[in-house]
């Protein structure tokens, strides 16, 4: 059985055929995206499009057998949701969206101003706003038999937007107009843009690629400041939107920003509880990063020294090391801990936006500008400013960040007045900075301000016995956050761990550890269950013979014996084994979980 991806049609053995984004066409032939392999099938036995709000079902060759709901299609047909629908001697469930979703798939339900008093009634019930704004826009494509319609959100401090729920499902999420966003925002309501005004706005390549004709776009109002807006658009072969369309539209948006305000405060709300997951117990200090090796504790002796001043510090690090984490330390443990801490990523801020979003602009300062916007410089006043990637910034923005350095103080966009500041810079990158200004793409002056204080981050190849020890948090948190019984690490697990070298570093473990939480069948995880396994690595059965002789692996075999006979001998008593063994009860309870050994067990 086919997992089944919206909209389809479903077969009865249960296979899934995807329509695709906006055409599919159905048949024997091998270029078919929905492929009958059946004699009573056509080479080219039907064509399925979504146009004006709706999937429609077109005949194609005179002798296919072709019937919808029992009745048979001599050219065109519009699809509901739950049609049934004969091709030869096949038959297959046209599926918009999810049927549990859904009640009864009569027409009559199916109409759009139901569908969306049903979407509000759902919300109502505390139903997952973000499969009600799904049921939204296809019942409003519907209602203004748009060709597309779209829910558009950029969080705070990201540069690009990305889509909530479109019509259909699979429209390319660059389909949208941002010179009609720019409108709909100067004017703070519902906007219709034609073709004269599309062509005066000089609309960009996503109108002329679409062949967009009329678009249809309103802002929505969403939390604390977080943008968002409603999209929909015909295509050049249907008629404009009319002015009594943008009149619904724009009663359209009121429903939509209530909506899309849940769904926000709500992913919000998931990302702030796992942030608190991840930072339970994390106080300023050393104990912040987790770490044995010698190389880490350097660079943590080194940044407590250097946090305690204002001096601008720079970190080197390959992708996914911690560099951010280590930014956090900074500033956890300088004077400045309770003011913001602001982190940009300025390789995921498109460069026509960067200027904009760090230094802010003045209302007026360019199209779309409808009010005065705080820049994430002045935002981080008396606290630290966190610019990760710096070696993406343009050259022309290297200059402007200068003088904010050297003169604490910032012009806005379309600004005169100079804005004071006071910061503490941070900044990180996984390139060279010295090979870029030799290069020519990283400014000299810049660099020796930012630099003052490098500190380097080494890889977790060069930290191996980190790796297992961060696997182990890991794998904790995992269990927790998904409500899972509890998991730990085999010895093979932990020697696959230290044998491979992460070239993803802590990022690819993390990443590696949930997926074995999720999908691991036992309560031990396996090199298997990482992606590590070899060939000839047998797993947990592994004969002695066999296993790792390594430095690390005898070690731990020798103190994993050591903790053994002292609780047997205490009884499982933690204290007792830690002055039997001279170890502080800290580090011993840490080793214990590296090593899987449970007191309870000699209790």
């Amino acid at each position: 059985m086919t997992e089944n991806v919206y909209p389809c049609l479903r077969g009865y053995d249960g296979t899934c055929h995807p329509l695709g984004r906006r055409l599919a066409t159905l048949g024997s032939d091998a270029d078919c995206q929905v492929r009958l392999a059946d004699g009573s099938i056509r080479p080219q036995h039907a064509f399925l499009v979504f146009q004006m709000g709706a999937w429609r079902l077109r005949k194609l060759e005179a002798a296919a057998v072709l019937k919808v709901d029992g009745a048979d299609v001599s050219e065109e047909i519009e699809l509901h949701h739950g049609a049934m629908i004969q091709a030869g001697k096949l038959e297959l469930r046209f599926l918009e969206k999810e049927p549990e979703s859904r009640s009864e798939s009569t027409v009559a339900e199916q109409a759009p101003l139901p569908t969306l008093l049903g979407a509000v009634a759902e919300i109502l019930r505390e139903t997952d706003p973000s499969r009600v704004l799904v049921d939204m826009v296809q019942a409003s494509a519907r209602l203004l038999s748009c060709d597309g319609v779209r829910v558009l959100h950029r969080p705070i401090g990201e540069g690009l937007w990305r889509t909530l729920a479109s019509c259909p499902a699979g429209a390319p999420s660059s389909r949208f107009s941002s010179s009609a966003l720019a409108r709909a925002e100067s004017a703070g309501q519902a906007v219709l843009l034609g073709e004269n005004d599309l062509a005066r706005l000089g609309a960009g390549e996503s109108v002329q690629l679409n062949g967009i004709r009329s678009i249809l776009c309103a802002p929505l109002s969403l939390p604390d400041g977080e943008e968002g807006f409603l999209y929909a658009d015909r295509l050049a072969a249907h008629p404009p939107f009319e002015e009594s369309d943008r009149g619904l539209f724009e009663a359209l948006r009121r429903l939509f920003s209530e909506i899309a305000a849940i769904a926000v405060r709500q992913e919000r709300q998931r990302k702030t509880i796992r942030t608190l997951q991840d930072d339970a117990g994390r106080k300023a200090g050393a104990t912040s990063i987790l770490h044995e090796s010698a190389a880490m504790s350097a660079v943590i002796k080194e940044t407590a020294r250097v946090s305690v001043s204002d001096v601008p510090v720079h970190i080197h690090g390959e992708t996914g090391t911690g560099k951010e984490l280590l930014a956090r330390f900074v500033h956890d443990s300088s004077r400045r801990a309770d003011k913001p801490f602001i982190a940009i990523n300025c390789g995921a801020i498109p460069e026509n936006l960067m200027e904009s979003e760090l230094f802010g602009h003045e209302k007026g300062a360019f199209t779309g500008a409808g009010a005065r916007k705080e820049g994430w410089i002045e935002k981080a006043h008396g606290g630290s400013l966190f610019l990760d990637e710096l070696g993406e910034l343009p050259l022309s923005l290297q200059v402007k960040l200068l003088r904010v350095l050297q003169q604490g103080e910032l012009v806005r966009v379309g600004g005169s007045e100079p804005v004071k500041v006071d910061f503490r810079l941070v900044t990180a990158t996984n390139r060279n900075l010295k090979e870029e200004v030799s290069a020519g793409r990283f400014r000299p002056d810049l660099y020796y301000r930012v630099a003052v204080v490098p500190l380097t981050l080494p890889p977790l190849r060069d930290r191996s016995r980190d790796a297992v020890l961060l696997a182990g948090h890991f794998c904790r948190r995992f269990c927790l956050q998904y409500g899972l019984d509890d998991k730990s690490l085999s010895r093979a697990a932990e020697k696959a761990i230290l044998a491979y070298p992460w070239p993803g570093n802590v990022r690819e473990l993390e990443n590696a550890i949930q997926k074995a939480v999720i999908l691991g069948e036992s309560d031990r995880i396996q090199p298997s269950d990482l992606g590590l396994a070899r060939e000839d690595d047998p797993g947990e059965e592994m004969p002695e013979s066999m296993a790792a002789t390594s430095l690390y692996a005898i070690r731990d075999r020798a103190e994993s014996e050591a903790i053994r006979q002292s609780l047997e001998k205490a009884k499982g008593n933690v204290s007792m084994v830690s002055r039997m063994l001279d170890v502080d009860r800290k580090v011993l309870i840490r080793t214990m979980e590296r090593l899987g050994i449970a007191p309870e067990a000699f209790k």
